[in-house]
């Protein structure tokens, strides 16, 4: 009988496991469509700001000491080394494609600027003091990170926006292909959940994008626009912290360099005051390169870990699958009449099918994993 109830459980957990989507940013929504995890970025940005506000970090590792006083390693998660005691921690991808400072930083909800300025805010007095940040690199950090939370981290929201648009329009020639796609339908879901755009005011917005042709320009236009139009729609004023106007002045400063031409940039865009610490970002930017590589084959390591977990269940499943079936096939040579032999042979024909399933679910849980790079 242990292996029918260890075979029901299986069953009823893998059921449930099929009925959820797990999406690669960490969120898990169930069959109804419900948000049942919110992303990791979603999640960081609450732990960073119940960290700025001085209030307890729920939900979320943060930075642990052991009784030598060392910071704990969490898997997952990076920055045990170079933050304080207490801040959150930094979520790992599973897979870093590209830059990895970029591929870490959205995956914690923050643009790289932001990133690196977080980094030295909640940094750790020994890691900051072996790099060199004096304590008013670390204090503008602070107030910048401060500002960063206030504003509900515009950088990220705008930089999402602009990346999906630009990613959900390349199969669009034009706004009425799109409008009733599930690439427009994740659109104005972003569009409402950062910005509290109803589905009229997110259609004008999708709209008057695509009347100015920017899903094919550049990403700095399209975080530019997407800035100015939502400002314009919603009657909400953006604080962007001149991020958005840098990314396009940057833009402006590279094309005249390769037409040879001297562009008045300050004429094409006003003139923005550089961050506090911008030099520090810098620096730590080439410093974090070095660290986040090695993040990156931690994470790989992690993923070929959970990969072995996946297909250490598919055979768990596998097994008592063919458990069930040898049990059912000893109930039919002992079966005392016809009666009960009718009833164990029909026990037996659905032990081979969920066998021959469980088997089934194996075999793809291997092709699957396995092909993953």
């Amino acid at each position: 009988m242990k292996y029918s109830y260890f075979f029901i459980f299986i069953l009823l957990f893998n059921n449930y496991l099929n009925a959820l989507t797990w999406k690669s940013d960490g969120t898990v929504i169930s069959s109804q469509g419900e948000i049942l995890t919110e992303s990791f970025a979603k999640r960081y940005q609450e732990a960073l700001t119940q960290f700025m506000n001085g209030e307890e970090v729920l939900d979320w590792p943060v930075v642990e000491l052991n009784k030598k006083g060392k910071p704990i390693k969490k898997n997952g998660f990076m920055g045990e080394k170079l933050l304080k005691e207490g801040a959150p921690l930094f979520s790992i991808p599973r897979v870093l494609d590209g830059d990895p400072v970029e591929a870490i930083s959205l995956n914690n909800g923050l643009v790289q600027e932001n990133f690196i300025q977080v980094m030295l805010a909640n940094s750790s007095e020994k890691w900051s003091n072996e790099k060199g940040f004096n304590e008013e690199i670390i204090e503008n950090a602070k107030k910048n990170v401060g500002s960063l939370v206030d504003e509900g981290f515009q950088e990220f929201k705008l930089t999402i926006l602009s990346k999906e648009f630009i990613r959900e329009t390349s199969a669009y020639g034009s706004f009425e292909e799109i409008k009733n796609t599930s690439s427009y339908t994740e659109l104005s879901s972003k569009l409402n959940e950062f910005y509290g755009a109803g589905s009229e005011i997110s259609e004008k917005i999708i709209e008057e994008k695509y009347s100015d042709n920017l899903q094919n320009q550049s990403f700095a236009l399209n975080a530019k626009s997407f800035k100015n139009i939502i400002e314009e729609r919603t009657g909400i004023s953006i604080n962007d912290h001149g991020w958005t106007d840098n990314l396009v002045r940057n833009e402006l400063k590279s094309i005249s360099d390769e037409l040879g031409n001297d562009l008045d940039i300050d004429k094409e865009l006003a003139q923005i005051n550089e961050e506090a610490g911008q030099a520090a970002m810098e620096y730590a930017n080439s410093d974090l390169k070095q660290a986040l590589e090695d993040a990156a084959n931690a994470a790989q390591a992690e993923a070929v870990n959970d990969v072995a977990t996946r297909v250490a269940a598919a055979e768990a499943y596998a097994a008592s699958a063919s458990a069930a079936r040898q049990e059912a096939e000893r109930a039919v040579a002992e079966a005392a009449n016809d009666e009960a032999r009718n009833a164990a042979l029909v026990e037996l024909e659905r032990t081979l099918q969920e066998e021959q399933g469980a088997l089934d679910n194996l075999n793809n849980v291997i092709e699957t994993e396995v092909s993953e790079p």
